[in-house]
């Protein structure tokens, strides 16, 4: 397999075919699509609060771009009004490496979200929500929070000029890199420590905990695999892993001092482009068809 298709397992896979643009990107007035990604996520079920009791769930799971489609009006009114909270179950998958999901919890905080816009849910929208502890978005909390996590470098060597889109659509961001790019690598295993480091740690645990850990685990995740999810430390090969960090997490808050010692990798399985999402387990409330057009 030559790089380029390393490329595409990782990131080009996740725009093929969705459909109208206007959908597929949220510039649709009648419409608001939202993503899942870590990277793009299956069959999270998509929960919302607009305030004044405008809250629901969206009667479709993401679909295999980990994007969602609704046509609800309290959140097309205003999408800035409104926070979202993203789980998995046994269903949900990472559509990159098949790396379940379940009990996965993603959330984005009040004020990310904007209008003809598309609005992405990942560990680091989970990270700053929680930093965030209710308050709506700012551009200021965003640097803050990436500073904790250790990707502030990225912005300060104009590496990513927008730090708002790291969070509102990381995604287009890691696809503006080159597929060779350590860059690409380092947001990669970030957001997969982060994910796998806010399931395993207790409830409660402080927020600089939870960025230390992360920080720990991902900086033996970049000396071993600098291009992950590929291997290789000169350049990526063609074979592309992933890990399961939540016991290693588990383990580091436990002896923070000690040596991390990573888990065996696991070759990466695509879930299929052509799979469809399931049925939500209980029926949404949300209004429109709440679906990414293709599926």
């Amino acid at each position: 397999m030559k790089i380029k298709l390393i490329s595409t397992i990782i990131a080009g896979i996740l725009v093929a075919g969705c459909g109208s643009d206007s959908d597929s990107d949220g510039k649709n007035p009648d419409s608001h699509t939202l993503q899942a990604f870590d990277p793009a996520i299956i069959n999270m079920t998509v929960k919302y609060d607009c305030g004044e009791n405008k809250t629901g769930t969206l009667t479709s799971r993401t679909a295999h771009s980990g994007k969602v489609t609704t046509k609800d009006e309290n959140i097309t009114a205003d999408p800035s009004a409104c926070s979202f909270t993203f789980t998995g179950d046994e269903n949900t998958k990472d559509v990159t490496n098949g790396k379940s999901m379940d009990e996965v919890t993603y959330t984005i905080p009040k004020g990310l979200a904007q209008k003809d816009q598309l609005v992405t849910a990942s560990p680091l929208t989970t990270y700053l929500a929680k930093t965030l502890n209710g308050a709506p978005f700012t551009e200021a909390a965003a640097n803050d929070a990436l500073v904790d996590l250790g990707l502030d470098g990225l912005v300060n060597n104009a590496r990513i000029s927008d730090v708002t889109a790291i969070f509102s659509n990381i995604e287009a961001v890691i696809d503006a890199l080159p597929s060779n790019s350590k860059d690409r690598g380092t947001i990669l295993a970030t957001t997969m420590v982060l994910s796998d480091t806010l399931k395993s740690l207790p409830p409660g645990t402080p927020i600089d905990e939870i960025a230390t850990v992360t920080k720990k685990i991902t900086a033996s995740v970049t000396t071993e695999y600098p291009f992950y999810p590929a291997v290789g430390t000169e350049a990526p090969t063609d074979e592309v892993i992933y890990l399961d960090v939540k016991e290693t997490a588990t383990d580091v808050q436990k002896a923070p001092d000690a040596d991390v010692k990573l888990p065996d990798n696991v070759p990466a399985e695509p879930v299929p482009e052509e799979t469809k999402p399931v049925p939500p387990p209980t029926g949404g409330t949300g209004g429109g068809n709440g679906q990414d057009p293709n599926g």
